[in-house]
């Protein structure tokens, strides 16, 4: 019995950059959350100065664990793990996908997936790209942005995030000093002269989408869309 073809799919962005919602409406994929691999709540760094936990530090995530069931997912197809993600983010209820936008994606993905029997797995995190090891598992890689004020806005928006143990609220200096730091800290490495506001460096391997209020969800699952196709070449 041979292997299942595996197309990883990373998405991945700011929080609040709408990576998640985008993820959630994209058809025909199966979806698996890198909040999932959080690690106990006593384990997450803590940071003296502000005297709160770091949930945005790299050290917060289980990698180890991640990028063990990434390579279990590419050789199976079949997610593994207990996932616990719990709907922490926006839900997407209210958001409107056309029925004609739907119907392209499917027609994209038959025309290049028409002869494969692939499976597409989409990984959707925070920070996916930041770790070398863990970057190289994805056949695509995505990152969904938006400007700074935007990030925040939504971000402040948000009730808060169930964990495994308890519910994390922001404090106010939270997604400055922790959420938009870590980002870009660790994603400056992929953009010309380091500023995550600008252009992403040519040859980063990292495909970009801006998605600011006013941007239509149905053009970013076209664009996505697109994309992931494409891989049918692979």
């Amino acid at each position: 019995m041979t292997s299942p073809k595996v197309l990883l799919v990373g998405i991945s962005g700011c929080s609040s950059s709408g990576k998640t919602i985008t993820a959630n409406l994209l058809p025909s994929a199966i979806l698996l959350h890198e909040d999932d691999f959080f690690k106990h709540d006593e384990e997450i760094p803590f940071d003296e100065k502000y005297n709160v936990s770091n949930w945005d530090s790299p050290d917060a995530l289980d990698l180890p664990l991640f990028r063990k069931e990434l390579d279990h997912i590419k050789k199976t197809g079949e997610i593994s793990s207990k996932l616990i993600h719990n709907d922490n983010h926006d839900s997407t209820k209210t958001i409107e996908v056309r029925t004609e936008t739907e119907n392209a994606i499917k027609q994209k993905f038959a025309a290049g997936f028409h002869d494969s029997d692939a499976k597409i797995i989409i990984v959707d995190g925070f920070l996916m790209y930041n770790d070398p090891e863990l970057a190289a598992k994805f056949d695509l890689k995505i990152l969904i942005r938006a400007p700074y004020a935007t990030l925040k806005k939504r971000r402040a928006a948000r009730s808060g995030y169930q964990t495994l143990e308890s519910f994390w609220i922001d404090p106010p200096f939270y997604f400055d000093e922790f959420v938009y730091k870590t980002y870009r800290e660790c994603h400056s490495q992929f953009f010309e002269g380091g500023n995550v506001e600008g252009a992403l460096k040519k040859g980063a391997g990292i495909h970009d989408f801006i998605n600011d209020d006013g941007t239509d969800i149905n053009t970013a699952l076209l664009w996505l869309s697109e994309l992931i196709a494409s891989l049918g070449n692979l």
